[in-house]
């Protein structure tokens, strides 16, 4: 038999049947129903609503997504609490891309361990997709979007002053901030793979029991009932879709030849970085492994710009991940995000590779 896919990336090594699930994936969930019950909405709708400044809105999106290092499924769970909230669907979707695709330890580990060029590009690649996936969004759901913006505005009618601007109560924003910020860190530290499990597991009891803790102290009992059902409601829409599609794609993993693969990445064509582009978009990645699977299809022979094209929609994309988006927004948004995004990486890809040509591993540029 020969050389199979789920020998070079594990797709059952991913965080869901792992130990993480209980340092990454929980908290995950735990950060997004707080963000529902604890961000305050006239905060949403001031930076990240469509009637928020559009420049501050697509900034802020992308940069917020550097602050998580979650996989395209863990940040479906946000995204869905952002939008809920009020954020405009462009603003939205910018972050749902850049969340999982936009953190500096895939960009250093692209520097090192592929090269510099590709690591350049595919920072740039990231902002670029990221941005003008949700421009275009926004431009195509633009009559259902102040549909939408009118019943919330309607419905949310308290946060707003009589001139027209987003009110909050005093201190709102910060006692919000101060259980988010907890709920962060509870993120990061379990998704950092340098800290040792005998420091991350108290480091993590210390944050969780102190953001329980501050949620009852600056907020109330009540609050805090509603952020256990709404994790609760989260857990029970996704995780029953996002379990079966990783073992579906992990059975399929084992039984696909990695020749089949490479025969069809072999040569920057525009066939070759589309085909990257939508692999890279069905393939679960587990957090940095899509370094690591470009880097072993680079070192046989595949050619540059389908490498970019995987390492830009290999983060930000997959199965799994769709098929959540599709059960919280509907299936025609899932698919256009989808699609957008596979066009635009292909576009950067082709772009790339009329610049990159052959690719030279960086330890035989260093050994000459």
């Amino acid at each position: 038999m020969g050389q199979h896919l789920s020998d070079i990336v594990s797709v059952l090594s991913c965080c869901i049947f792992t130990p993480k699930i209980l340092s990454t994936v929980l908290p995950a969930f735990l950060l997004a129903g707080a963000v529902a019950v604890f961000m305050p909405k006239g905060a949403v709708l001031r930076y990240l609503g469509p009637r928020a400044s559009r420049t501050r809105a697509y900034l802020i999106s992308p940069v917020a997504g550097m602050m998580l290092s979650m996989c395209s499924c863990n940040i479906v769970p946000l995204f869905l609490s952002i939008y809920r909230a009020g954020a405009g669907i462009g603003p939205a979707f910018t972050f749902l891309f850049a969340a999982p695709a936009f953190n500096v330890l895939s960009f250093i580990l692209t520097f090192k361990v592929i090269g510099w060029r590709i690591g350049v590009w595919r920072i740039g690649g990231v902002l670029f997709v990221s941005l003008l996936v949700g421009l275009i969004s926004a431009w195509i759901y633009r009559r259902e979007e102040k549909e939408r913006v009118a019943a919330f505005l309607g419905a949310e009618g308290a946060a707003m002053t009589d001139g027209g601007a987003i009110a909050m109560e005093p201190g709102e924003m910060r006692r919000g901030m101060v259980i988010l910020t907890m709920l962060l860190a509870l993120v990061i530290t379990g998704s950092l793979a340098a800290i040792p499990w005998s420091l991350k597991i108290p480091l993590q009891i210390v944050l969780l029991g102190g953001a329980i803790l501050a949620a009852f102290k600056l907020t109330s009992a009540d609050h805090v009932r509603e952020w256990g059902m709404e994790t609760w409601a989260l857990l029970k829409m996704i995780m029953p879709i996002l379990l079966p599609c990783i073992l579906l794609i992990a059975v399929l993993a084992y039984y696909i030849d990695v020749k089949t693969i490479y025969h069809l990445v072999g040569t920057n064509s525009v066939p070759s970085m589309l085909f990257g582009s939508m692999f890279g978009g069905a393939t679960y990645f587990p957090i940095l492994t899509e370094i690591a699977f470009t880097k072993a299809f680079l070192k046989l022979g595949m050619a540059t710009g389908p490498a970019l094209a995987i390492l830009l929609t290999g983060p930000g994309l997959s199965l799994p991940g769709t098929l959540v988006l599709a059960r919280v927004i509907g299936w025609k948004k899932a698919g256009v995000y989808w699609s957008i995004v596979v066009v635009l990486s292909t576009v950067v890809a082709i772009v790339f590779s009329w610049q990159m040509g052959q690719y030279m591993c960086p330890c035989i540029t260093i050994g000459k």
